[in-house]
């Protein structure tokens, strides 16, 4: 029986992973585990590519904790670590002497943290207020 366009399988493989090439990738495709096409562009020009193209996230979740991810032109593609900090840590370590010592931290930036966290509690208050009327109301209950 002829193999179909659908029992293709695409693959990628990393530098040096099995490609006989330890500075490109290489994008193709297996019938049956066996490669039946396959091209191996370098590392340069794909990563080149890739981050052109990409950015980083950051995302605060409802309760708090700090989520780093990675965004490209198609959209989310992930966290970058799976460590997520909570916004006190955060805030613990960017208050040590040390790292207010490394950055050259003066009461004025300091001040501006203060006013900026102080603007971030309003809004939350605001969002607390929100929910509880949403959650108060006999309208948006739930049945």
């Amino acid at each position: 029986m002829k193999p179909q366009a659908s029992d293709l399988e695409p693959f990628i493989e990393a530098p040096g992973a099995t490609s006989p090439h330890a500075d490109a990738y290489r994008f193709g495709y297996r019938l049956d585990g066996a490669v039946v096409s396959a091209i191996d562009l370098p590392v340069e020009t794909v990563e080149k590519l890739l981050l052109s193209k990409t950015r980083l996230s950051v995302r605060i979740t409802p309760c708090g904790e700090i989520v780093p991810g990675i965004q490209n032109a198609f959209g989310e593609l992930g966290q970058t670590a799976e460590i997520v900090f909570s916004i006190d840590d955060l805030m613990r370590e960017t208050l040590t002497a040390e790292t207010l010592r490394m950055e050259e931290a003066t009461p004025e930036d300091l001040a501006l943290l203060f006013s900026r966290l102080e603007r971030a509690i309003a809004l939350v208050r605001a969002a607390i207020d929100r929910v509880s009327n949403y959650s108060s109301n006999p309208a948006f209950k739930k049945p």
